[in-house]
């Protein structure tokens, strides 16, 4: 892993939100709305986090219908 690429993972995971989000996917995949709900804010607060923590490099996804799964 370069420094750029490992800087940008301790950047991800410098909010207390991302965190909880990677340690709720460690149980299994779950949807947006199960992300939001488990953490309690809002959906747009819940995509902002899932998309600088997919651009870490920390996350997988899936699509399913219309909703995405991480």
């Amino acid at each position: 892993m370069s420094m750029k690429e490992f800087s940008k993972v301790m950047k991800a995971l410098r909010d207390p939100n991302r965190v909880k989000i990677v340690k709720v996917l460690q149980h299994g995949e779950l949807c947006v709305c199960e992300i939001r709900a488990a953490l309690g804010i809002s959906q747009p607060a819940v995509s902002k986090h899932l998309k600088i923590l997919d651009e870490a490099g920390l996350l997988n996804s899936r699509k399913e219908g219309l909703g995405v799964h991480y």
